[in-house]
């Protein structure tokens, strides 16, 4: 029998209705640690797009939660098959899909750690396929006194979900995410202030240029190094470790990625969950 989507989905998901505000979001994400809401239409389940953790990281200074949304969602039906769903994952390099009725009504969501816990994790035959063909061989790295802010900087421009931590001799260390770099972040009213562009036949009627005040929403990352922040306790893979495996340990640890080592510890890579589920469909 071909897996489908309603035997590993996650029904009735947390969703946000609009309107909304981004610090309502902002909350959620820290409550629930996730990475991604869907939107819907308030007073329905019908679904409008999805808002990610990444979006509202990237817009401080946008309230509206509407503004924010990606609303080109891959969607599935319950009684889809599973293959139909990671291929719509890889397509769109999006690590979830909703799963809505035959009127848009969301009534599931798809995750890559839905497909991680619940079928790869129990799947033996993912136990002699090597996450070789699969893992990260290109990965940006972050040192270990980097200040949060700069480390927030380098997560968003290299498209990454976790950055590895290095020490001073380039060791691996530790490693940070998105919900580390919440942990102590609040959104704050600060004043800007601007000043105004005036015409040459206006200059000499002022002394100086007048400045214009305004506020303006940031994201005020406290000013700690990396390592403060960083998880350390590491889970670890070579490249010939099973798919299998693999999948076992995200689910038994909770993670979402591990780093690739060889020898001595040197690391070469990252496995992410996202990589894992390449092997579902025989992607490379």
């Amino acid at each position: 029998m071909k897996m489908k989507v309603k035997n590993l989905m996650t029904p009735d998901p947390v969703v946000i209705e609009l309107p909304a505000t981004r610090n309502y979001a902002l909350d959620l994400f820290k409550r629930y640690k996730v990475r991604s809401f869907p939107v819907v239409k308030r007073g329905t389940k019908e679904i409008v797009g999805i808002v990610s953790i990444k979006s509202v990281l990237l817009h401080p200074d946008e309230d509206q939660l509407a503004m924010l949304i990606k609303r080109d969602v891959p969607l599935v039906t319950p009684n889809d098959a599973l293959k139909k769903a990671v291929k719509l994952i890889l397509k769109n390099k999006y690590r979830r899909v909703v799963v809505v009725d035959k009127e848009n009504h969301v009534v599931g969501i798809l995750t890559v750690g839905d497909i991680i816990r619940r079928y790869l994790s129990k799947n033996e035959k993912m136990k002699s396929i090597e996450i070789k063909p699969y893992y990260q061989k290109h990965v940006s790295v972050v040192w270990k006194g980097t200040p949060l802010k700069a480390a927030l900087k380098a997560l968003l421009l290299s498209n990454a979900m976790v950055l590895p931590v290095i020490d001073d001799d380039g060791s691996l260390i530790g490693i940070i995410d998105e919900t580390d770099l919440l942990k102590d972040s609040e959104i704050v009213r600060v004043m800007k202030s601007s000043e105004l562009a005036v015409s040459s036949e206006e200059e000499w009627i002022l002394e100086s240029h007048p400045v214009l005040l305004f506020e303006k929403s940031e994201l005020q990352i406290p000013k700690k190094p990396v390592q403060e922040l960083m998880t350390t306790e590491l889970k670890l893979a070579t490249p010939h470790m099973s798919v299998y495996e693999v999948a076992n340990i995200m689910t038994q640890e909770h993670i979402e990625q591990l780093p690739v080592i060889k020898g001595e510890g040197e690391i070469i890579g990252l496995i992410r969950d996202i990589d894992l589920v390449k092997a579902i469909v025989g992607a490379r």
